[in-house]
């Protein structure tokens, strides 16, 4: 639990654009001081906040979703389009043996036990159930010829993945959300939750791209704004250990939702960490040639010039150790023996500054400010255990590892980024939020990043739980918030 912070942040936001994302449009363009009467009004529009749209309409509620950047998808856009989940109609056919209860098994067992296993569960029985959502009603496509896939640290195959990645998840959706009469302000900020004198919550009050305010009423209100990694603030009160550090997530993730809701009094839970990655030094995309190099299981040592993980271990373990490295810097070494393609790509990333290269290793260690003597005692080393096969330091499987002995040789810059927090505002199994006296703030219900404070503990479980969490508890948060309408 943490202490209630109420004074507004000011944030610059970054815009960015997205080959193959289309902004949304309202039907009718807002007027400064204009109001609008909606029954549910949903705040953000990436996977959590369209599947809380698509259900609440499809019961049959008037929904408007209010979205400050001028494209819809938040984080899940810019993602590989990795959806975890047991027992799918994909897994079935597949010939895959699993089943709800080994899910919730697996992600307890990553949370140390620590996680909501109640809010586990329910996400975990409802997590192939969504999958098959996705492919029979909404209408996105998996890739076709490929087989769930494990991910994690279990060997069971439950990541699916979505053609064209997190657009081909998106996309679908908002489409079909717009079938389903949802209306679209984008560049539309929620500023401030307004609630009547009793505490129940009646609306947002909103501003959009002409600085015009717009007043949005409903009979309930969704936030699933996203998280704050965007926001330095918050990020080193909540998360002082992860602040500084590189991040993809969207950038809209600024903690609005978050700050609205402490402003009626919602409670904060988490447990100070952030879904990690393993990232490339300056590069922007996680998704590049150059950033896709973090996979390949070379060297990796830190500015002491020491090894100091399994190189080939699971990225949110390996972040949370590159987390404690100086200044959060570490350096991914390979030599001539590379493959050409590799080779090409590594020499971008010099030309780019994202790394080193050097006819010595005396000379890389000094042109990456890496301790020399202890560094090439380093690479010693690690070639003798290839030799032998045996990583006596950290275990690896050196069957793929290569030995640095070939000039030319390449230090890339790493550092660890996040692509999400694990600190969000308290919601109960319903995804009603919760005030620090342990109540129910009436109408107000959240869902995805902006809530998942409870779902983690430490260390990420695997690619795609994040997307099946917003899906699976937007499409409840919708529905819920959908039953107000009889009030």
């Amino acid at each position: 639990m943490f202490k209630k912070k109420r004074k507004i942040i000011s944030v610059i936001l970054v815009i960015f654009m997205i080959i193959g994302v289309f902004a949304g449009c309202s039907s009718d363009a807002a007027t400064s001081g204009e109001v609008k009467d909606y029954d549910v009004v949903v705040v953000g529009a990436g996977a959590a906040g369209l599947a809380s749209a698509i259900e609440a309409a499809e019961a049959g509620a008037s929904v408007a979703v209010l979205e400050k950047m001028p494209m819809v998808g938040g984080s899940t856009i810019l993602s590989a389009g990795i959806i975890y989940a047991a027992n799918s109609k994909l897994t079935e056919a597949a010939g895959v043996e699993d089943n709800a209860e080994d899910l919730v098994d697996y992600w307890m067992d990553r949370s140390e036990g620590k996680a909501d296993e109640e809010l586990v569960r329910i996400v975990a029985e409802e997590s192939g159930a969504t999958i098959d959502w996705l492919t029979d009603v909404i209408g996105v496509k998996f890739t076709e010829g490929m087989t769930p896939m494990p991910m994690g640290i279990s060997p069971v195959p439950r990541g699916h993945w979505a053609d064209g990645g997190g657009n081909g998840i998106i996309s679908p959706m908002k489409t079909y959300a717009e079938s389903k009469g949802v209306e679209f302000f984008m560049e539309t900020s929620a500023k401030k939750l307004i609630a009547d004198e009793n505490g129940e919550v009646t609306g947002v009050n909103a501003v959009n791209a002409e600085d015009e305010e717009i007043i949005f009423n409903a009979k309930a209100v969704i936030l699933a704004s996203g998280g704050f990694d965007r926001n330095e603030e918050l990020m080193s009160q909540y998360i002082p250990e992860a602040a500084g550090q590189m991040t993809f997530v969207a950038s809209g993730n600024t903690g609005d939702g978050m700050l609205m809701a402490q402003e009626l009094g919602a409670d904060v839970v988490g447990n100070g960490s952030v879904i990690g990655f393993k990232a490339v030094e300056g590069e922007v995309s996680d998704h590049s040639p150059i950033a896709s190099l973090v996979f390949t299981p070379a060297l990796i040592v830190n500015l002491e010039g020491e090894r100091f993980i399994n190189e080939a271990i699971d990225y949110p373990i390996a972040h949370e150790e590159m987390l404690k490295q100086k200044d959060m810097k570490s350096f991914m070494i390979f030599d001539k023996s590379t493959p050409a393609e590799t080779k090409e790509v590594l020499d971008d990333a010099v030309e780019k500054g994202m790394a080193y290269v050097s006819d010595s290793l005396e000379e890389l260690a000094e042109k990456a400010g890496v301790n020399k003597e202890t560094f090439l005692d380093t690479v010693e080393s690690y070639n003798t255990m290839i030799d032998n096969n045996d990583d006596t330091q950290y275990g690896k499987d050196l069957t793929n590892s290569a030995k640095v002995e070939e000039s030319s040789f390449y230090a890339l810059k790493l550092k660890p980024a996040s692509i999400g927090v694990m600190v969000g505002i308290k919601t109960d199994l319903y995804t009603h939020v919760i005030n620090e006296d342990g109540n129910i703030i009436p109408n107000l219900f959240a869902a995805g990043e902006v809530a998942n404070g409870s779902f983690y503990y430490k260390v990420y479980p695997a690619s795609g739980t994040s997307i099946q969490m917003c899906l699976t508890l937007g499409r409840i948060a919708g529905a819920n918030a959908a039953s107000n309408l009889s009030k």
